[in-house]
């Protein structure tokens, strides 16, 4: 590698959450060194990111330790921001040796706080513990558990993996499962699950997709939270139960301060994802999950003038501080990829809604004119997924 002095932030999975970084950090003058062993990932493609030979496409294992490591000896500081749960849990198993060869991680970045974050049972019993709205929720012992949970609360229920992120495979490509019958619930206990304490049972809240309330969160590394960013979620794919496929910025101060007190008592630094939904029973917001890396919407925050990746690894660097300015509200995020097929889904009514009263996106996950080949990453990427998930067997 070449000399250079400029600060280096090792990106962690070339996924459209990881563009979201690598655009955040790009103008602020960062090095961006890309790391990801899985070459259809619409990363791979933009010319903002560096992908070392030899390193960049390693797995997450010991020989990234090492690699990353060896970046610490130089001159500039080396942040490492995963943008995927399975780097964060990288993160999280290898801190001590990061941190002894001088590698900046968030503080965030430990068992007893990310790793809560990325096991839904734990999280649950630490949101009880602490007194925070979440849905009911139950770790099961047994078959017996599942059935007598689902009588109580009714169905549809969700069954989630506890660890999501191992079982994207097993789900073919699903966050979740929600059986609407107990025959249903018995059927995937017995064809998907295997295990019944691999999984958590949620009571499901009804409502629709604009119900569902984010904020982006970045906290110091003494666990103060610096500055949320809220917004709207207006779609997602898979509907109902994915991921934001279009999401708007909105002052939304009770997500504000909820975020905040939350993140707080978690005890996490860094930045972060929270997500809830209105409870229409109660008038309540419910909190479903916090995401302790950025998000897959994360660039919308770039887009509304909320710098928080820089000012994030700017703090973790000990660089001059970056000042993070309000949010504009009504700005637009899209995965166009993404969000094209949930319309397709919803019907003919939703899209012509779509296509007349919808402002366009302030900002896509991942066309850019200005890094054009990452769009035909994207659509490379989606078609492998697509084939992945349809050729493969059902369990």
């Amino acid at each position: 590698m070449s000399r250079d002095n400029r600060p280096i932030c090792v990106v962690l999975a070339l996924t459209a959450t990881g563009l979201a970084v690598v655009r955040d950090l790009h103008p602020a003058g960062w090095r961006l060194i890309g790391i990801d062993s899985d070459k259809s990932r619409p990363g791979w493609y933009s010319r903002l990111v560096e992908r070392p030979r030899g390193i960049a496409n390693l797995p997450l294992g010991l020989g990234l330790v090492d690699a990353v490591c060896d970046l610490a000896q130089g001159h500039a500081p080396v942040v490492v921001m995963p943008a995927a749960d399975d780097a964060v849990g990288w993160c999280i198993a290898h801190r001590e040796t990061l941190l002894r060869a001088g590698v900046k991680l968030a503080s965030g970045y430990s068992d007893h706080a990310a790793g809560v974050m990325l096991d839904k049972s734990r999280f649950g019993q630490r949101c009880a513990a602490l007194g925070i709205d979440v849905p009911r929720t139950l770790q099961p012992a047994d078959r017996a558990d599942i059935l007598a949970f689902a009588r109580e609360v009714g169905l549809p229920c969700i069954v989630k993996p506890r660890a999501g992120h191992l079982w994207r495979q097993r789900l073919r490509g699903q966050k979740l499962l929600t059986p609407a019958t107990e025959a249903e619930l018995l059927h995937a206990l017995d064809e998907i699950i295997g295990d019944p304490t691999a999984v958590v049972l949620q009571e499901l809240i009804a409502g629709p997709e604009s119900n569902l309330l984010v904020g982006a969160v970045w906290a110091d590394q003494q666990a103060k939270v610096r500055h949320v960013l809220t917004a709207r979620k207006v779609r997602q794919f898979p509907r109902q139960f994915g991921s934001g496929s279009l999401v708007r910025t909105e002052a939304l101060p009770e997500v504000a301060a909820l975020s905040r007190d939350i993140v707080q008592r978690m005890g996490y630094g860094g930045v972060c994802g929270t997500e809830f939904k209105l409870d229409q029973r109660t008038g309540k917001l419910q909190l479903i999950e916090i995401n302790a890396r950025p998000t897959l919407w994360y660039d919308l925050c770039r887009a509304a003038g909320v710098h928080l990746l820089p000012a994030h690894a700017s703090d973790l660097a000990g660089l001059p501080p970056v000042v993070v300015q309000p949010q504009r509200d009504g700005v637009v995020w899209r995965y166009g990829v993404r969000d094209a097929i949930a319309l397709a889904q919803a019907g003919t009514e939703p899209l012509l809604r779509a296509l007349t009263g919808e402002p366009l996106p302030d900002t896509d996950a991942v066309f850019s004119w200005r890094d054009p080949l990452v769009g035909v990453g994207s659509l490379v990427h989606t078609a492998v997924q697509a084939a992945t998930h349809l050729t493969r067997p059902k369990h």
